[in-house]
């Protein structure tokens, strides 16, 4: 838990990113890894040599006001709050996300991990601004990607919004969403719905990682649902799931 109280302590209101990137480079020092950014700031990471990868993706981004955050910790639920005890948020949606990529960083051995600048809305100026001005071609070796950056603990948004089409309804085997109690839904607008909408040919989804009240000051996580994701992702990355996909989804003939 102390990985992630120390992600939510930095703040990284959309465009100031700097801070939670530098510490995510520091996370990764005692981790063989290739990290390329691009001109927007988004970073991209390879673990691992393959001719084929999984894989995972969040933003570095999040909604709320900068300001200094205690972190308070109640049994499983978790939230922020600023130094006269006002609710804060404490920016889960999507550092919880970060804290999927960074444990799977540590646990795989062959792993693509894409972290989005700005994909969050700024008044009237659009979110996903990373996903749209970033090179598709970090997923050309790419077989799938899943997204952890949904509210609640048991979603699977195989059907982003404006309908865009993500995934199969059979991507994920019933026996593991089963397993872990997730299903497959409809939802909003993220950054693997952008790249879906500029025509990436990969089966992506966006996972839920146990936050809710994203975007306001009482926004907090419980933390067995976020565990609960990371196992399930985990399950989901398996050699012999991934390999199963990799010849039922040649997405790549499309």
């Amino acid at each position: 838990m102390q990985l992630l109280t120390e992600l939510y302590k930095i703040t990284s209101k959309s465009g100031r990113e700097d801070n939670i990137k530098s510490f995510l480079l520091d996370c990764l020092t005692d981790i063989q890894v290739q990290v390329e950014t691009d001109l927007i700031g988004n970073l991209f990471i390879t673990k691992g040599q393959a001719d084929v990868y999984p894989c995972v993706a969040a933003h570095l981004d999040e909604i709320h006001i900068p300001c200094k955050r205690e972190i308070i910790i109640n049994d499983n639920t978790i939230y922020a709050v600023d130094e006269m005890w006002n609710c804060v948020g404490c920016g889960a949606d999507d550092k919880n996300g970060l804290w999927i990529a960074i444990n799977l960083l540590r646990s795989e051995t062959i792993l693509k991990v894409a972290l989005f600048v700005q994909e969050e809305k700024l008044g009237t100026i659009a979110g996903c601004r990373g996903a749209n001005a970033c090179n598709l071609s970090f997923f050309d070796d790419v077989k799938y990607i899943l997204e952890c950056d949904r509210k609640g603990a048991h979603d699977v948004v195989a059907i982003g919004k404006g309908d865009v089409q993500l995934c199969d309804s059979n991507f994920i085997p019933q026996t593991i969403l089963d397993k872990y109690d997730y299903q497959m839904v409809s939802g909003g607008k993220t950054d693997v719905v952008a790249l879906k909408m500029r025509g990436l040919k990969i089966p992506v989804c966006n996972i839920s990682c146990g936050y809710y009240n994203a975007h306001k000051n009482n926004e907090y996580t419980r933390f067995s649902e976020l565990q609960n994701c990371l196992s399930f992702v985990k399950e989901i990355l398996r050699e012999e799931f991934r390999e199963s996909l990799i010849k039922y989804c040649n997405y790549n003939d499309l």
